[in-house]
């Protein structure tokens, strides 16, 4: 993980569940409630995670991106490694991302669920 700066156990051992249903488990749910009909479901693709004023500035996208991860796992990673070794993962996360900007910023979206909906 860090060249030997952590253990392969303490790495292996960190975890963050994450649960994304799919459209048909959303689906599932709202039938089962029986208080909405679904007239249209759909998934779409769009819309960027990493906020950033110049999308050109790829030092801007890898800090976007430092930032967003710590912000929603910097706490538990803190926690696990250390916040000395943390901080040292988050400023390689921004290095990452700092040359691979343009990917992140074409691939890195967010899904959205759309889903119209009447009472049953």
């Amino acid at each position: 993980f860090f060249q030997g700066l952590v253990s392969s156990e303490k790495r292996d051992n960190f975890n963050i569940p994450i649960y994304a249903p799919t459209s048909q488990e959303f689906k599932d749910v709202v039938e089962a409630n029986g208080s909405f009909h679904i007239n249209k479901l759909e998934v779409f693709k769009g819309g960027s995670p990493l906020v950033v004023s110049r999308p050109d500035d790829a030092a801007e996208v890898g800090r976007a991106l430092a930032i967003s991860c710590r912000s929603v796992a910097g706490v538990l990673v803190d926690a696990h490694i250390g916040e000395e070794l943390s901080e040292q993962l988050f400023l390689r996360v921004e290095e990452r991302a700092t040359c691979h900007a343009k990917e992140l910023l074409e691939n890195l979206q967010f899904f959205h669920v759309v889903a119209s909906l009447s009472l049953a």
